[in-house]
């Protein structure tokens, strides 16, 4: 048998190599299953046991359901999710989405207050009438001499009343003595408009003492503040949840201010631009305190 030529034997080898070269480069991607048939187990990460996502201090040292709302279990890593950390707790996934967790950034923006009263129309005369309310030490902070107050009568109904709280008045805009045993103050609102004026009675009466219902809505200048839903009060010191990424979420100590309609005003604890929980941050606050107690 004769030899084959040093040139054929060239071209074979330099077309051996071009075809495995483009094997290489070209060769479809392993399919999943492939690749978790080639993946050592040594590299598949521990589960610690498996918990309910919407019921989370349900367990399990095995797959199967919840208990209460008969949803499948979700496993629990070591050293991932569900787990408590240095920066706190580390929620799975399908938890997040299950207990529709939600978070807003901390903004700076005024505060809204609604303070609701009551108290007694006082007249002197037809034109001298004061709207006299009762406010707690906490209310101070709200009420301003220049504010008007929106009032309603039940002896008048569908009347709209209005008083404003000013300096210059037959009588002082407040008492300076708090009530020791309800923590009051009395205020005084000079009536709009004179003394109401009550028919019904053989013509115009001069009445004093009426019952009254006041509103003040009073807004701030812009403040630090957060969403109220977001805030927890687990103990002296109120807290929230912050949203530390990848599923991370931090309890927070916060000292707060004001407390608005909707929003609190945030002296301490957290800045503008993080964001914190205010849907699912109870619990959130239920899996950590378990998680730290399975932990311990």
């Amino acid at each position: 048998m004769k030899s084959l030529p040093a040139k054929l034997i060239i071209l074979l080898l330099i077309a051996a190599a071009v075809g495995a070269v483009w094997y290489f480069k070209f060769k479809p991607p392993p399919s999943a299953a492939s690749q978790s048939a080639a993946t050592p187990m040594t590299m598949e990460r521990k589960i610690l046991f498996y918990k309910s996502p919407m019921h989370p201090w349900i367990k399990s040292d095995k797959p199967g359901k919840c208990t209460i709302c008969g949803m499948d279990l979700v496993p629990v890593y070591e050293s991932s999710d569900g787990t408590n950390s240095a920066l706190g707790l580390k929620l799975h996934a399908d938890s997040v989405t299950v207990l529709d967790v939600q978070t807003v950034p901390v903004t700076t923006h005024p505060l809204v207050h609604t303070l609701r009263v009551a108290g007694t129309i006082t007249a002197s005369s037809w034109t001298a009438a004061w709207f006299e309310f009762i406010a707690y030490e906490r209310d101070l902070a709200w009420l301003k001499p220049g504010q008007t107050i929106a009032i309603t009568v039940p002896a008048l109904p569908g009347e709209n009343f209005s008083a404003k709280i000013i300096l210059r008045s037959q009588r002082p805009v407040a008492d300076t003595e708090i009530d020791s045993s309800s923590g009051s103050i009395k205020f005084r609102a000079e009536l709009a408009g004179g003394a109401m004026e009550t028919p019904g009675f053989g013509g115009k009466k001069l009445f004093t003492g009426l019952y009254a219902e006041g509103k003040v809505i009073v807004e701030t200048p812009d403040v630090l503040a957060v969403p109220r839903s977001a805030v927890l009060s687990p103990g002296a010191q109120p807290m929230v949840y912050v949203d530390a990424a990848n599923g991370t979420y931090e309890p927070r100590k916060i000292k707060l201010g004001r407390i608005g309609d909707n929003f609190a005003e945030v002296l301490d604890g957290v800045k503008e631009g993080e964001k914190v929980v205010t849907n699912g941050n109870l619990l959130i606050d239920a899996e950590a305190q378990i998680s730290q107690l399975a932990n311990q």
